[in-house]
């Protein structure tokens, strides 16, 4: 059986098709995504009409291409991209009307405990941290004994930093020290852990591409998935400085995220440093193979 999820998120929209095996386990089939930013069309805490149309457009492009593979319509659901808005309600009625799609908007710790759940497809990690970075929201989960002891989300994302903090491309030195402050304040309110694990995991978009850049500038194969927090703090003060070499590994290898990778950077560097003393291992999967395996599935628990 195909399942086509397609993640409705602040800053990408991401059609998966994962091909369900006999055994409960899947395999990926393919993956597109769309960079709709739809963060940036909230505006007093609701989403515009054209923000609402973005989110339709990106969901009717692929189910044109799901057509083109004989598959039907996809499970689609939505994170801090319709979560952290006041008119919710309205844009998941227009989104039905306008593509037929039933749009499920899941809470900030069910999107952390399924974060959780797709890192264990790939890891075993019974104490420490996984966190979350995405465009809108930062998910947050503490491990003891292999037992979820808390789940949390933060209303702080990569591209939600760069529309409050950066008003270029890359941060000028004030307003590097204004995505601290942001950072530092967020967090400060987060009730995160006393005191750093030995172990931690990163999910999502931001983590994945630190760890490309990481890969590359480091000398390792594309298959490693393991950063020590010295070096993502190398990596940053790297990146940060905002020469030619900081830009081409960026361009090379996450030119998606030209405008999202330093914030984002920034706030997993610091956020790590609360999390994390000595490995940092990084997810391939996530919220949406959580979603398949324990939602569509029941798979994932």
């Amino acid at each position: 059986m195909k399942i086509a999820i397609v993640d409705l998120g602040s800053n990408t929209i991401r059609l998966s098709v994962y091909n369900t095996l006999p055994d409960g386990g899947f395999e990926l089939l393919f993956s597109e995504k769309e960079m709709a930013g739809l963060v940036s069309y909230v505006h007093g805490g609701v989403l515009s009409p054209e923000g609402i149309q973005r989110a339709c457009q990106g969901i009717r492009d692929f189910q044109t291409l799901l057509r083109q593979f004989g598959l039907g319509m996809p499970h689609v659901f939505a994170t801090a991209s319709l979560r952290n808005i006041r008119n919710t309600e309205e844009a998941v009625a227009q989104i039905h009307d306008a593509t037929g799609a039933e749009v499920d908007v899941i809470s900030g710790e069910l999107e952390a405990r399924l974060g959780y759940y797709g890192t264990r497809l790939s890891a075993d990690l019974r104490d420490g941290a996984v966190f979350d970075i995405g465009g809108g929201s930062t998910e947050i989960l503490d491990l003891r004994d292999g037992e979820i002891r808390k789940a949390r989300s933060l209303p702080i994302g990569s591209l939600e930093l760069f529309n409050e903090c950066v008003d270029g491309i890359w941060p000028r030195r004030k307003e590097l020290e204004k995505l601290r402050r942001t950072v530092e304040e967020a967090l400060r309110g987060a009730r995160l852990p006393k005191k750093p694990a030995p172990r931690a995991c990163g999910v999502g978009g931001t983590a994945r591409a630190a760890l490309k850049i990481a890969n590359a500038w480091y000398g390792r194969p594309a298959s490693n998935r393991v950063l020590t927090p010295a070096e993502l703090r190398r990596l940053t003060k790297l990146l940060l400085k905002r020469d030619h070499q900081a830009r081409k590994l960026i361009l090379r290898h996450c030119p998606d995220r030209v405008h999202t990778i330093l914030p984002g950077l920034v706030l997993m560097e610091m956020l790590v440093e609360e999390l994390c003393e000595e490995e940092l291992y990084i997810s391939p999967y996530g919220v949406r193979e959580g979603y398949l395996c324990h939602k569509l599935l029941g798979t994932g628990t």
